[in-house]
């Protein structure tokens, strides 16, 4: 399951440049009146700071259009935008920055624009008075919600199971925090505690496992749906305490640290809803473990492979 979990890493860091474009907002950049260097230049840093798609071909519906306008020292900019409906203008004094910085002070007064239009899909996104011309698709504003999107924090109640080498399953549950800190990148902590009563022939095992873990992953959201991947390492205790049912036989305990990598996938379900659900599927291997011997029946073993699922709510 890590195998697989490592190539579904490795897909989504290169998906190819049309599976990107798709995951990112369209963007029309129409400079006139310029000089043609200053133009280009404008046209690459305001797209690299939007995180957008420049789209050369006459644009489409789903696009966000804009257009700056050189005369002189000034620019005038105007955004049409159809992912909000809205259309914005601004004008930019060239003449403040030194020639060389005109480019750049250009492109971030169109991404400025661009975004404060953006913002509203965040701030407002059901707005009350519906726009006089038709929105872009859904997708096209989702794409544009999360360019702007700023990083935050998802803190979650779990209920989990833990699956030993042995087949032996053990419940319990914890909390889980995820840090965004970017749209795409994040980084995850948990806190996490399972406990069973084994049988065996001779008696019960009862065994308690905390643990914690710290990875680092990446997510993207389609729709209603936020799948993520995460790698890190996992650490804690075990204790396995046998008790027997007869005189006959002796109880015994063995306790000890294990540790290991872990890889999982999670789904979150409405992501962007404040109170949402979430899946996650992890497996990991222990580079360090602890063996329970059972004298009549088959071994407690936090050792080798092991896997886990867990269903929370999350808040963000």
């Amino acid at each position: 399951m890590a195998t697989a979990v490592g190539l579904a890493v490795a897909l989504a860091a290169t998906r190819s440049r049309g599976a990107f474009a798709a995951d990112k907002p369209r963007v029309s950049i129409a400079v006139v009146g310029c000089d043609d260097g200053l133009a280009r230049e404008a046209q690459r840093i305001a797209t690299v700071e939007l995180r957008a798609t420049l789209v050369e071909s006459p644009p489409d519906a789903a696009t966000t259009r804009v257009s700056a306008t050189c005369d002189g020292a000034l620019a005038e900019l105007k955004v049409l935008d159809p992912t909000t409906g809205k259309s914005v203008e601004r004008r930019v004094a060239l003449a403040q920055a030194a020639p060389t910085a005109r480019a750049r002070l250009l492109a971030l007064a169109i991404a400025e624009l661009v975004a404060a239009s953006w913002s509203e899909l965040e701030s407002n996104p059901r707005p009350a008075a519906p726009p006089a011309e038709p929105l872009a698709p859904f997708i096209s504003r989702e794409a544009a919600r999360a360019a702007i999107a700023r990083p935050f924090v998802e803190l979650a109640a779990v209920a989990d199971t833990h699956v030993l080498a042995s087949n032996d399953w053990l419940f319990g549950g914890g909390a889980r925090a995820s840090f965004w800190i970017s749209p795409v990148f994040l980084v995850r902590l948990d806190v996490l505690a399972d406990y069973a009563e084994l049988s065996r022939g001779a008696g019960t095992v009862a065994v308690t496992m905390p643990s914690l873990s710290a990875a680092f992953g990446a997510s993207f959201t389609k729709g209603v749906l936020r799948p993520a991947i995460t790698l890190g390492a996992r650490a804690g205790y075990v204790w396995m305490n046998g008790v027997a049912d007869n005189a006959g036989n002796v109880g015994s305990r063995e306790r000890g640290t294990w540790f290991g990598p872990e890889a999982a996938l999670e789904l979150g379900v409405w992501p962007r809803a404040r109170v949402h659900p979430v899946l996650a599927l992890s497996a990991g291997a222990h580079v360090v473990g602890v063996k329970g011997t059972v004298s009549e029946g088959r071994d407690v073993e936090a050792t080798a492979i092991w896997g886990g699922l867990s269903l929370g709510l999350a808040v963000r």
